[in-house]
């Protein structure tokens, strides 16, 4: 679990946002792959979906991957998140897609 901090535009009010990417499990559905639950509460809406990879690794790593992409999206527009009271959420720039 990971606590962050989001500012909205035009205030000084500051809301926790967690993230939580859970352990690769075996996708029942898939036949072999694995995957990891993503969960973000704190935004205005929760967020949870299943991330997928071909081993654990993967999933967690797609899962690890896909919540900086996402997190502007669902955040508030204008809104800043911080970890830390810095702007890097401390996910990793990862150079290539999982």
């Amino acid at each position: 679990m990971r606590t962050l901090q989001m500012t909205l535009a035009g205030s000084s009010d500051v809301r926790d946002v967690i993230v939580r990417i859970g352990l690769p499990e075996r996708d029942p559905v898939s036949g072999g792959d694995f995957r990891v639950l993503v969960e973000i509460d704190g935004l205005d809406e929760p967020y949870s979906r299943h991330f997928h990879g071909v081993d654990e690794l993967q999933a967690f790593l797609a899962g690890c991957w896909i919540v900086p992409q996402i997190l502007p999206a669902l955040a508030p527009p204008g809104a800043r998140l911080t970890w830390l009271g810095e702007d890097d959420l401390g996910f990793g720039t990862p150079s290539a897609t999982p």
